[in-house]
């Protein structure tokens, strides 16, 4: 009788720590699971503020061994508002991102940069935070060209220089 009492106690006593190290193995492949999700690569940094674009008279890339560039000469800013309104494209057609730089000629500030923008779409506003006067300034608009399936494989880009005029 004594025999049967002490496996009981035994075979109950175990029990708790059977418990606790389910608990344990859970929370363990619970927090596997939320890093996992965290750190998982979730596509290019596409720029939030591009929309659907198409050129007039419907120009697109026809030829996959090329890289259609939009061209610019002035771009203009309200003073109040700090808002230029101008159409930083990526012509459909082209098989790679575009990223625009906005560079102050006179001393290599950035003044704009947008994120990756994908063939089709273009980000027609956007705002200069530098405080500027009214005037015109020299300025250099790098466009980066990006791989589409690994968006740090960078092809050749292009520089341009353009005007901004504040007024």
């Amino acid at each position: 009788m004594e025999d049967t009492y002490r496996k009981r106690k035994r075979k109950h006593g175990k029990r708790p720590v059977r418990k606790i190290m389910t608990v344990i193995l859970l929370l363990l492949i619970a927090a596997a699971g939320v890093t996992a999700a965290l750190t998982y690569e979730r596509g290019p940094d596409l720029d939030k503020h591009a929309i659907a674009y198409q050129l007039p008279n419907g120009v697109k890339n026809t030829d996959p061994d090329s890289i259609l560039m939009p061209g610019y000469d002035v771009l203009e800013m309200d003073l109040a508002t700090k808002k230029v309104e101008v159409a930083l494209l990526n012509p459909e057609g082209n098989d790679c991102y575009f990223k625009f730089h906005i560079i102050l000629k006179s001393d290599g500030s950035t003044l704009y940069q947008t994120g990756l923008i994908k063939p089709g779409t273009a980000v027609t506003s956007f705002k200069i935070d530098k405080e500027l006067k009214k005037g015109e300034y020299p300025i250099v608009l790098n466009v980066e060209a990006a791989d589409m399936k690994d968006p740090d494989n960078l092809y050749n880009g292009g520089a341009m220089e353009a005007v901004l005029e504040v007024e």
